[in-house]
Order: structure tokens, then sequence, then C-alpha cells
């Protein structure tokens, strides 16, 4: 994806993201954590196989109630 060398893409959706994650063109994953449950959903971390997503945890914070996990994908 040359368009976006050196940039930073917002990639929002966990089909697409999973997509880009199964594809290698994902660098960092930020996660944001609310203290509030949803109904169903795409399982962003669910890998065919079992096959596992090895992550290195970049930085944590917390803002009042919401917690930002930031984590750069190791590759392999």
């Amino acid at each position: 994806m040359r368009a976006t060398e050196g940039k930073n893409l917002l990639i929002i959706g966990a089909s697409l993201a999973r997509q880009c994650l199964e594809a290698g063109l994902i660098d960092e994953i930020l996660v944001h954590v609310a203290p509030i449950l949803l109904d169903d959903g795409v399982r962003f971390f669910a890998r065919k196989a079992g096959e596992q997503v090895a992550l290195e945890t970049i930085a944590v914070s917390q803002a009042e109630q919401l917690t930002n996990l930031r984590f750069r994908v190791r590759k392999a």
C-alpha cells in the first residue's frame, strides 16, 4: 500500500481490521476499553486454526473510565 507509507491509517470495523491483520498490513493496534458490555459482534482477535498474533505493549493510559491500550504487532 504505497499510498499509506509513512502515514497513519485508521481502520474501523472488526472484520476489516482482522482482514488487514491477516494480510500483515497492521503495525499497531489501539484498543479502547470502556466499562460497558455490548451485544454480539465480530471477534477481532479470533484467528483461523488458532493462529496467534504476537503483540508488544507500547502504552497503557487511562482517562476517567476509559482505558487505552496500544500494541505493536510483532512480525514473524
